[in-house]
């Protein structure tokens, strides 16, 4: 394939993000960027592009994620944004162990989604959105719309005339 030789997209860094000793197979790829960051990368009609990209996190999380999770000595944080409820994008955390093969992740105030078998983190970015998106029509009671969208003129008091002479 000649396609993966070129460019299919560019990280945050700046850098062109390439085929570069690519993992994962089939239709979805994870490229590393020389910054860290992780490109979910998909084969299109137009051939390779990059749909998302997994911003590594410096700290372990504190709360949230289980307990054996956290204390596996090759547990990597990830963090990527998603529109959970309209299109307000909100940040999505993922726990990944590869040598555990599993992954955890977790959205706002939402409970983990376990995931196991996992050999990348973009692999378990894809089934959690995979899953968020059967799962969505049941929790729209949990994320009802918002009541109020935009700037709405807010009402203020009038201001009484200063008295000129006291």
């Amino acid at each position: 394939m000649n396609a993966t030789h070129s460019p299919v997209g560019y990280c945050e860094c700046g850098r062109p993000v390439e085929f570069e000793g690519p993992k994962g197979s089939g239709a979805h790829r994870e490229i590393t960027c020389k910054c860290g960051r992780r490109h979910d990368v998909e084969l299109g009609s137009a051939g390779w592009v990059a749909v998302a990209q997994l911003t590594p996190e410096r700290s372990l999380p504190l709360s949230g994620f289980s307990i054996p999770l956290r204390q596996t000595p090759d547990a990597e944080r990830f963090r990527f944004t998603f529109p959970l409820h309209g299109d307000a994008e909100l940040p999505v955390h993922i726990l990944f162990s590869r040598s555990e093969g599993r992954a955890e992740v977790k959205a706002a105030d939402l409970k983990v989604f376990a995931v196991d078998g996992v050999r990348l983190p973009t692999d378990a970015r894809r089934r959690w959105i995979s899953w968020w998106r059967e799962r969505r029509p049941a929790m729209a009671r949990f994320f009802p719309p918002p009541r109020r969208v935009g700037r709405l003129p807010v009402p203020r008091p009038t201001r009484r005339p200063a008295l000129a002479a006291r």
